[in-house]
């Protein structure tokens, strides 16, 4: 790591596997008999592959194409059990912690209560990322008395398998690479079948066993950034386009048909474009004593040039233990990787659009 070793949590996610037991997500659980349906009818991605364990990653949008929220759509605990019940559907949708007033708002609205109702869970997600995250869950498996009905190895990304933990369900999700190699397991911890403190402990001592160690949100946030993952709030909201993002193959069916939104988003995709991207930013070390102090920062060609007017936006920044100081940015379509930018509010610092995930060149 050429640019400093980091915490201890960021070099076990990086190297080995790191344990992130509060990534800031809520569970919301949508039920009935046209759970799928109303689900797959608001979902920028197709979401028929969910009942036999298939997560989607999705955009719910408004009607201007704008993104209301961003989730995972997965599976229940318990899913293989009731595989080809033609009763009752269960989904669980997935999304940041400061999503979930928007992601409820938007159920309200447009979720017939006769074909489907909903609810925020006690669902908590534990998040392990890194080269020995399966290592670490078969061993938190045997050490817990836990059962999975299929191996992590097994597992293609946002594929999800049922965990018993004594009377209890839990869920373990495998992560796309975009999110950093490894596994969410989510655990519902309502009722007295599951002891939450007891389970924690245990998945640390599984992690610490595989050589890995905690971590904390600020690690996560680095390793984020390093992917170029966009999150609600910094890179993702109201007033955002969907395709902005960059997201179109995670996020985005062209070919389920209807959802809101959809006509805005084929419109962009088969006629037109958007006019902002999200890319990489990269400055020198020593060019700003704090990263986070560039985020909101507007973007501009240098000053001298002819062209000095306002072209983006700063959403996040940090400071990488490997890459040194990188963030995120919307910049105008016309600004190409390779070009060199800088901050109204710090004209000497010279900002390299780049595209992420960021590497070492």
């Amino acid at each position: 790591m050429p640019q400093g070793s980091g915490s201890e949590g960021y070099r076990a996610a990086v190297q080995r596997v790191g344990l992130f037991p509060d990534v800031r997500r809520r569970v919301v659980a949508v039920s009935g008999a046209g759970a799928l349906q109303v689900v797959n009818g608001l979902a920028s991605n197709d979401v028929k592959d969910v009942p036999s364990g298939r997560g989607a990653y999705s955009f719910l949008l408004d009607r201007r194409g704008r993104v209301v929220v961003d989730l995972r759509i997965l599976p229940v605990a318990g899913f293989e059990r009731d595989a080809g019940d033609a009763g009752t559907e269960a989904l669980w949708l997935d999304t940041p912690s400061d999503a979930l007033p928007h992601l409820m708002n938007h159920l309200w609205k447009y979720v017939p209560p006769i074909l489907a109702q909903h609810h925020v869970t006690d669902v908590a997600v534990h998040t392990l990322i890194g080269p020995r995250a399966s290592e670490a869950l078969e061993r938190w498996e045997a050490a817990a008395g836990a059962s999975l009905a299929r191996r992590p190895d097994e597992l293609a990304p946002l594929e999800a398998t049922t965990v018993h933990v004594g009377g209890a369900g839990a869920l373990a999700v495998r992560r796309e690479e975009i999110e950093g190699a490894g596994f969410d397991v989510y655990v519902d911890q309502a009722g007295e079948a599951v002891d939450a403190e007891r389970l924690s402990r245990q998945l640390k001592d599984a992690v610490t066993r595989a050589g890995g160690a905690a971590a904390v949100r600020g690690d996560w946030e680095i390793l984020r950034l390093e992917q170029g993952l966009p999150v609600f709030g910094s890179e993702l909201g109201a007033e955002r386009l969907a395709q902005e993002a960059g997201q179109d193959d995670r996020a985005i069916s062209f070919a389920k048909g209807c959802f809101t939104g959809q006509e805005v988003v084929a419109r962009i995709h088969y006629r037109g474009h958007v006019n902002r991207h999200l890319r990489g930013l990269r400055w020198a070390p020593d060019a700003l004593h704090r990263a986070r102090d560039l985020v909101g920062a507007t973007l501009r060609a240098p000053s001298g040039t002819d062209r000095a007017r306002p072209v983006g936006l700063v959403t996040s920044a940090v400071r990488s233990p490997r890459f040194g100081p990188i963030g995120l940015g919307y910049v105008r379509r016309e600004i190409a990787p390779g070009a060199v930018l800088e901050s109204m509010d710090h004209p000497s610092v010279a900002l390299h659009v780049t595209d992420v995930p960021f590497t070492h060149e």
